[in-house]
C-alpha cells in the first residue's frame, strides 16, 4: 500500500467510529438532551421521529424530494432499498418515523442499547434470518405485531441483503405476497445516496451529505387479479422509481419538508417502557463515560512527558479526518471508480508463481 493510500484510509476511522458510537449510544444521547422527550405522558409524541432527527442533526444530513409524490400516511407497507446502517436513520426520517421496520435478531446484540427500546416501544419487529418452515403462521405473527404497534406503516427491505451496487437486487416475494392476501397497500421508497452518511461495508461515514429520496404511486393489492400479475407491477414501479432516484440531478430538488413530532397517542405501557429504558441507557452511558476517561487518564500518565505532544498529534488528527469527511461526496460515482480501477489493474501474481516462472525461464535458457 502506498503511503496516500494509507493516509486516506486512516483518516476515514475516527469519522467512522464516530458515527457507530453515535447509533450505539443514540438513545442515551438523545434521552439526556430531551430529544426523548420520556417523561411526557400526557401529551402526543412519536419517539421514533424525535430519535431519527436527533440523528440527522448529528450527522448533518439533507434529503431532498425526486419527483412530486408523497409519503402515504395511511395503513400501509413501505419498501425501501436496503444500502447500509444508515437506512436505520433515513428511512424512519423519510417515513416520519410512521414505520414499523423488520429486522433480524443479530442486529440486537450489535447494538442493544438502541434496539431494546425501539423493540420495547414496538417500532421494530426482531425475526430469525432463514427459510420459514410455516408461512401462514409466520404471517399471523407479523399480523400481531403489527396490529399491537402504534406505528402505521411495516417497512420492508425487499431485496433481502444491504447492496451499495448501482443496480437493484431482485426483489423478494414473500412479504410481498403478505402484502397482496391482507390487501395492504404498497409504497416504493428508494433513497439514494444513503451509504454516504454511514457504511459498515466500506468502513466510512461522512457528515454534511445530501441524500436523495423517491415516493412511488401507491399501489393497492384488491385491483390486481393474481398475485403474479401484483408482484410484476411492484417490480416495473420499483426498478422505474430506482432509476429516477439514482439518475436525478439534484441541483434545484426541494428539500423534504420536516414534519411536526407530535403524531400518535402513545399507549400507557410505551411510555412506561421508554422512561424505564432512557435512564437505565442514560446510567449506562454515564458509567462507560468514567471508565473511558480513566482509561485515557491512564494510558497519558504512561506516555509521562511525551503525553500533550502525542495528545496534540491525535486531536490534530481527528480534526484533520472530520475536515476530510465532511466533504459533499457521491459514493455511488466513488464506489464505481474503485471498481473500475479493480477491474484495470493487472492481476496480482503469487511469489510463488513467480518464482517458478523465472527458474523455467533460466531452465530454457540453459
Amino acid at each position: 500500500m502506498t503511503v496516500p493510500k494509507a493516509l486516506a484510509s486512516a483518516m476515514r476511522w475516527p469519522p467512522f467510529l464516530f458515527s457507530v458510537f453515535c447509533l450505539y449510544w443514540s438513545v442515551s444521547i438523545l434521552a439526556i438532551t430531551y430529544r426523548i422527550k420520556w417523561l411526557n405522558f400526557r401529551k402526543r409524541r412519536n419517539d421514533v421521529l424525535a430519535w431519527c432527527k436527533g440523528m440527522k442533526e448529528i450527522h448533518k444530513f439533507t434529503v431532498l424530494r425526486v419527483g412530486s409524490r408523497e409519503l402515504y400516511r395511511e395503513t400501509c407497507m413501505y419498501l425501501c432499498n436496503h444500502r447500509s446502517w444508515a437506512d436505520f436513520m433515513v428511512d424512519q426520517y423519510v417515513t416520519e418515523g410512521r414505520s414499523l421496520f423488520m429486522s433480524r435478531w443479530a442486529v440486537l446484540p450489535v447494538f442493544p442499547l438502541f434496539m431494546a427500546p425501539m423493540r420495547a416501544i414496538r417500532c421494530v419487529i426482531l425475526f430469525k434470518r432463514g427459510s420459514i418452515a410455516d408461512v401462514d403462521g409466520f404471517n399471523k405473527w407479523i399480523d400481531t405485531q403489527f396490529a399491537d404497534s402504534p406505528q402505521t406503516g411495516l417497512a420492508i427491505y425487499p431485496e433481502g441483503h444491504r447492496s451499495t451496487h448501482g443496480e437493484s437486487l431482485p426483489l423478494k416475494r414473500g412479504m410481498l405476497k403478505y402484502a397482496y392476501t391482507r390487501k395492504l397497500p404498497v409504497q416504493i421508497v428508494i433513497g439514494g445516496n444513503k451509504e454516504s452518511i454511514l457504511s459498515e461495508r466500506h468502513r466510512t461515514a461522512r457528515f454534511h451529505q445530501t441524500v436523495a429520496v423517491g415516493f412511488s404511486e401507491v399501489l393497492k393489492p384488491e385491483e390486481y387479479d393474481d398475485f403474479e400479475i401484483f408482484m410484476q407491477k411492484v417490480q416495473a414501479t420499483w426498478d422505474k422509481e430506482w432509476n429516477e432516484v439514482f439518475t436525478a440531478n439534484l441541483e434545484g430538488l426541494p428539500v423534504l419538508p420536516e414534519v411536526p413530532e407530535p403524531q400518535f397517542d402513545y399507549p400507557i405501557d410505551i411510555s412506561i417502557m421508554m422512561a424505564i429504558f432512557a435512564p437505565l441507557n442514560i446510567l449506562i452511558a454515564a458509567w462507560a463515560a468514567r471508565f473511558t476517561w480513566r482509561l485515557v487518564a491512564a494510558v497519558m500518565v504512561l506516555m509521562g512527558p511525551l503525553q500533550w505532544p502525542v495528545a496534540g498529534l491525535v486531536v490534530a488528527y481527528i480534526v484533520a479526518s472530520f475536515y476530510v469527511y465532511s466533504q459533499p461526496e457521491n459514493v455511488l460515482i466513488l464506489h464505481k471508480k474503485m471498481l473500475q480501477q479493480r477491474k484495470q489493474a493487472p492481476p496480482i501474481v503469487p511469489a510463488t508463481a513467480a518464482a517458478g516462472e523465472e527458474n523455467g525461464d533460466i531452465k530454457k535458457g540453459q
